[in-house]
């Protein structure tokens, strides 16, 4: 597994989450620029110097619930996943929704002592993106169950949920709507990622881009399945539009975390 990055700066959603990431202090992220529909926003740093705002919430009277990632699409934001993450909630789950490099609310990084804005210049880059949101989850010492922890991807979030199944040993599962085969950067690939062993997948595609699902369940380790949705073109979160695809992933989760 990747080594997880020194999490710098966090804010914390309840007296549940009190525990510190080991940064100096811990501040509010800034005002997201839409309004929020669920959770708190709070901020970390990747190992890169990207400040990235991600949302947080856990269900009510539920003891340390188990975690699950929610990873946008290309020119998403957490926003994306307004829809799906009460209905997480109301199953017991809870749901960290970052906005990854260049997207959303994360557009600021620290390079060479001054503050710029980023750009997603090199597609391997979310990676760290992924590095660092797994490492916050799993450096949480009360308030969730680190030992379950799955992630939900969304086209290039997709390929990042198929990289956390074969590269991080914190993810017990995933889910990857969308993904592509050729994502254009090796790293949304697993290459390059020592150990690669992709598991516990269920890939969500539609029929115009099943093939690419496929490919990459060939490369996947039981248990894998791969969901395709007849019917009306939708890509990444449009899956969502479909009911039978929500309950897939609810259904999915409570086999496999």
């Amino acid at each position: 597994m990747r080594s997880i990055a020194c999490l710098l700066v966090v804010a914390f959603v309840s007296l549940a989450l009190a525990a510190s990431c080991g940064g100096s202090g811990s501040e509010e992220a800034p005002t997201s620029t839409t309004t929020p529909s669920f959770g708190r926003a709070v901020r970390y740093d990747t190992d890169d110097g990207v400040h990235v705002v991600a949302e947080v919430n856990v269900p009510e009277d539920v003891a340390e619930p188990p975690i699950v990632i929610l990873l946008h699409q290309y020119e998403g934001s957490r926003r994306q996943w307004d829809g799906l993450a009460p209905k997480l909630l109301e199953a017991g789950y809870a749901v960290i929704a970052p906005d990854l490099r260049s997207f959303g609310d994360s557009t600021q990084c620290l390079r060479d002592a001054k503050e710029e804005s980023c750009r997603l210049d090199d597609f391997d880059d979310l990676v760290k993106d992924l590095d660092a949101v797994i490492g916050w989850a799993a450096s949480r010492q009360q308030g969730f169950d680190t030992d379950r922890i799955a992630v939900i991807g969304a086209s290039m979030g997709g390929n990042l949920a198929y990289v956390a199944s074969g590269g991080f040993e914190a993810v017990d599962t995933v889910v990857s709507m969308s993904p592509s085969a050729d994502p254009g950067g090796d790293a949304l690939l697993g290459k390059g990622i020592e150990g690669f062993s992709p598991h516990s997948v269920l890939f969500m595609s539609d029929d115009a881009e099943a093939a690419d699902a496929r490919a990459l369940a060939a490369n996947a380790a039981a248990p894998v399945e791969v969901k395709v949705y007849e019917g009306a073109t939708a890509h990444g979160v449009e899956l969502l539009d479909n009911p039978q695809a929500v309950r897939d992933i609810l259904d999915w989760l409570e086999q496999t975390l």
